[in-house]
């Protein structure tokens, strides 16, 4: 079984090929966020799935909340 972050990367790569910038740039943001919470702190380190899934709905609410703030 493939982890999250490996899927992600996976799928970055096939959406380059594809010439899709949205999801692309979807992704790459995802993947930075995750990368950025692995680097926290003082001592880098994996993230676990459950981690993982914590960050990108953690970045999706962040998202949502943008949405509504530019709408509104």
């Amino acid at each position: 079984m493939t982890t999250l972050k490996a899927q992600l990367q996976s799928d970055l790569t096939d959406a380059i090929r594809a010439r899709d910038e949205v999801v692309s740039g979807t992704i790459r943001m995802a993947l930075a966020a995750i990368t950025t919470e692995e680097v926290s702190g003082k001592v880098a380190r994996t993230l676990s799935e459950d981690e993982t899934i914590t960050v990108l709905m953690r970045e999706g609410k962040k998202r949502r909340e943008a949405i509504e703030a530019y709408t509104a």
